[in-house]
Formats: structure tokens, sequence, C-alpha cells
């Protein structure tokens, strides 16, 4: 029987976890979650999401996502208005407090991937991170 600490999966929690501590901790001196950060992120990088966008693409429970939203709005992170075309559905900008704290929060993404890639050579992080995204990508169509 194989070890559970040979197992990907295992890995794979040890680097959830590790990687959401350093992440809020890092996000923690703008009083960001890591979660909120990652939506920041990600609104940042689209203009305009819908919450089922946004939902979609981060793999998370709408309910979640609606939490995460409400507070970054409340924060003056993030803007949510109506959608012109479909009236039950909301738009989410980013304001221009998200936008100054975006290259911040990229930064801290950045040095998470560092921490958790030191014992990689260049060549490595760079396979591991095409591998990495791949997986996601593999995920998210899963849902689709």
């Amino acid at each position: 029987m194989p070890n559970i600490m040979d197992s990907a999966f295992k890995s794979i929690s040890i680097l959830y976890r590790k990687s959401h501590i350093w992440f809020n901790d890092g996000c923690a001196q703008y009083a960001l979650t890591g979660a909120q950060a990652v939506v920041i992120l990600i609104v940042c990088d689209f203009e305009v999401l819908t919450q089922d966008g946004i939902t979609k693409r981060l793999g998370l429970d709408k309910s979640v996502i609606a939490k995460t939203l409400t507070k970054l709005e409340k924060t003056g992170f993030m803007i949510r208005t109506i959608n012109a075309k479909d009236k039950r559905t909301y738009d989410i900008r980013p304001t221009e407090k998200a936008r100054e704290v975006y290259p911040f929060v990229k930064e801290q993404m950045d040095v998470c991937f560092q921490r958790m890639t030191q014992q990689m050579t260049d060549t490595e992080r760079a396979e591991f991170k095409r591998l990495l995204l791949l997986a996601a990508e593999a995920s998210i169509a899963l849902d689709s």
C-alpha cells in the first residue's frame, strides 16, 4: 500500500494550506484576506465580470463569492451594478482602490509561488507552473 505522504493529493493539500497562510499574511497589511485578494486580481484582469463569471473562473461556491463581493464592496474595492442585458445578474468592476492594490497583490502571489518552489530550478519552476495551469483548466472545464 502506498504511503499517504507519497500521494499527489496530499501534496496538493499541503501546498493549498501553506500558500493560503502565506498569502493571507502578505495581504493582511491591506486588511484583505487571500480570498478577497484573488477576487481583486481576477476582476482587475478582466475589468468587468459577472458574479457567475467570477464563480466559474475561481471554481468556488456562489455564496462564497457573493459574501466576498459584499465585503469588497463595503470596503471600497468593488462596484456591483445590475447587468443591462439581464436584470437578475450583477456586473462587478474594480474601483481605483482595487487597481492601486492590484500590483501589490500580484507581487504577493509571486512571493508565495517562489516560496513553494524554492528548491526547484527555473526550468522546473516553469514546468510546474505549466502543469498546474493545465490541471486547473481541465478541472474548470469539467464544471462547464
